[in-house]
């Protein structure tokens, strides 16, 4: 059965749009650490990033201010340095994908877009004032807005809610493929991103429409 025409399509920022390695965070912050434990980034990234246990996830849903994530950080990891110093190493991780960035733009003109994101308002702050492919979304779904993170089908949900059509019209296109599968659980469309060159490929297939 064919699926019905996409309306509305979502894209995930991180490893999509923007590609980001965090582990040159924790390779940064060691050398900040008085405590012996961390002087291993693996320990500090574990700490930081470990996807059930790491101090980001509270932060991603907007549990923690940016000042108070930075306390608990420095006092957790026993750091000597400043605000501004900890955001730059926090936030200046980021890239840009031109060729993903044409795409978006070359789909400006025939369809709806959103950002669907699991982020931090230090992150995002930055890439909002790095990035002006960012505003070329019509709405920005984010984490620690939305108090979710994904895979939460909560946060997918709202994505729908404000898509206002059925959940068959939207596309989800995302690098995480769980992220995908939940999306596809509510009745949404799931591309898994691996490369622009795939997404150009695979997306001129699902919207039977070249992408130049």
């Amino acid at each position: 059965m064919k699926s019905p025409p996409i309306q509305v399509i979502f894209f995930d920022l991180g490893n999509v749009i923007l590609p980001f390695d965090n582990y040159p965070i924790a390779q940064k912050l060691t050398r900040f650490s008085q405590k012996t434990e961390f002087q291993d980034p693996k320990k500090i990234f574990s700490y930081l990033f470990d996807l059930e246990k790491g101090v980001i996830n509270d932060f991603d849903k907007g549990k923690m201010s940016p000042s108070g994530f930075f306390q608990t950080v420095r006092t957790s990891l026993g750091l000597t340095l400043t605000y501004d110093q900890f955001v730059a190493i926090w936030t200046e991780i980021f890239i840009e994908d031109q060729d993903v960035s044409e795409i978006i733009r070359s789909l400006k003109k025939k369809w709806r877009l959103g950002l669907l994101s699991n982020t931090d308002p230090l992150h995002f702050n930055y890439i909002v004032s790095k990035f002006p492919i960012i505003f070329t979304f019509e709405k920005w779904i984010l984490s620690y807005e939305a108090g979710f993170k994904k895979p939460d089908i909560r946060i997918f949900q709202k994505a729908i809610e404000w898509a206002s059509v059925d959940p068959d019209r939207i596309l989800l296109i995302d690098d995480t493929q769980g992220h995908v599968e939940a999306a596809v659980s509510l009745g949404m469309q799931g591309l898994h991103f691996v490369s622009a060159e795939q997404l150009r490929k695979e997306l001129s297939a699902q919207l039977n429409t070249p992408l130049l």
